[in-house]
């Protein structure tokens, strides 16, 4: 489950809109763990699995067998007819039952488990679409921005060219301008559209939270090499997985012993007279014996103890890589923030006063305005991207950072 963090009184370096982005997130994730359609499936399968206590409860008997056999003679010294008559009662002598009940414990035990692994894949579904909205509501400000500077350019070259005072090329480069963030806003309002359509499918219509700021939560701290993986989602559902098929291969080697058949026979013989006896059968498994089903269930068991070997050895190396990899973002953003935007926008005044001088031409304008805008939207992604990173996190972990 998803612990508490301390309340904003506990952590006044904080800023209120990061907290309440942390809040909102918080809630979105915990919304998603439980009305995610993969978690919903979940529950379903888990609901289903209980069938097979069914199966684990049976009684440690077989069907009883009733054999009648009758026998006439046609001589002159025996004219009767001889009627037998043996019941007989399979019985469970090898431990069948008790595997049957461990296999069906270990394995709704394994649907359990497999709750935990869809809330994680949820919850890191949550966190992508999420920061996929704040990063796409950001950079519709600053895409708006942008278009509006390109709008009154151009609005300004159409006056300036009707009253032939600018040249007809100068006036088709702003116009080209201003559409190009037209085309730039309508893709990211799809992508807008595309992740909010995925939150209301993970949390429900009513259930969207607010969108904050689009700076993800850091990673930093949190992902260590002595990350215990028997503590992770998927390496407890390989850990049930395995103890299902080693459950199931007992239970197959079991019930490849025969069952004792205990009989009672009962009959009359060939004078009238009346015989009562009883026996036992019993088939030796010398030949087949589950040997197939046996064999696979074990091969099934060894390849999910394995994967989840495989799964702990990565799990803590890509949990660094993840923190890695964002504190490079961060430094990205922080070069990016601190020096090139504002060198940026200082070449784009000066080119600007440089052109109302008459001193330079439309297209160095725009070429710098448009280094600008791509700087601008390189922040955005490089946002998005640290979302991303989050996002893995959460799936491997099953928790917030």
């Amino acid at each position: 489950m998803l612990a508490e963090r301390p309340s904003s009184a506990a952590d006044p370096s904080v800023d209120s809109p990061a907290l309440a982005m942390r809040d909102s997130l918080r809630r979105l994730v915990r919304s998603a763990r439980e009305h995610a359609p993969e978690v919903t499936r979940s529950r379903a399968a888990f609901t289903a699995s209980k069938s097979a206590f069914v199966r684990g409860g049976l009684a440690p008997f077989g069907n009883p067998r009733l054999e009648v056999t009758a026998e006439g003679a046609n001589k002159d010294v025996i004219k009767d007819v001889s009627v037998s008559g043996s019941l007989w009662l399979p019985v469970e002598v090898s431990g069948q039952r008790s595997s049957r009940q461990r296999e069906a414990d270990d394995f709704v035990a394994l649907h359990s488990v497999g709750i935990e692994v869809a809330r994680a894949s949820a919850a890191a579904r949550a966190v992508r679409a999420y920061g996929r909205a704040v990063v796409a509501v950001e950079r519709s400000n600053v895409l708006a921005q942008l278009q509006a500077n390109a709008r009154a350019e151009s609005r300004m070259l159409s006056e300036r060219m009707a009253s032939g005072d600018a040249v007809r090329r100068d006036a088709s480069l702003a116009a080209a301008e201003a559409a190009r963030h037209e085309i730039m806003i309508a893709e990211n309002e799809a992508e807008l559209i595309s992740a909010r359509g995925e939150l209301a499918e993970l949390v429900g219509e009513g259930g969207t939270p607010l969108l904050g700021p689009a700076v993800p939560p850091s990673l930093a701290g949190q992902a260590t090499p002595e990350t215990k993986p028997a503590a992770l989602p998927r390496s407890r559902a390989f850990l049930a997985e395995a103890r299902y098929y080693d459950a199931a291969a007992e239970r197959a080697r079991r019930e490849g012993s025969s069952l004792l058949s205990v009989g009672v026979v009962a009959g009359r013989g060939d004078y009238g007279e009346t015989r009562i006896g009883g026996g036992f059968a019993y088939a030796f498994p010398v030949f087949r014996n589950n040997q197939v089903e046996t064999a696979r269930n074990e091969a099934e068991g060894q390849r999910a103890r394995t994967e989840r070997q495989l799964f702990g050895e990565l799990a803590g190396r890509r949990l660094l890589v993840l923190r890695n990899e964002q504190q490079k973002l961060l430094r990205a953003l922080s070069i990016l923030s601190e020096v090139a935007l504002p060198a940026a926008r200082a070449a784009v005044t000066a080119v600007q006063e440089t052109y109302d001088a008459g001193k330079a031409e439309l297209l160095s304008v725009l070429l710098t305005r448009r280094e600008l805008s791509t700087l601008s939207l390189r922040r955005l992604a490089l946002f998005e991207r640290s979302w991303t990173l989050v996002g893995e996190y959460v799936e491997i972990s099953g928790d917030l950072p």
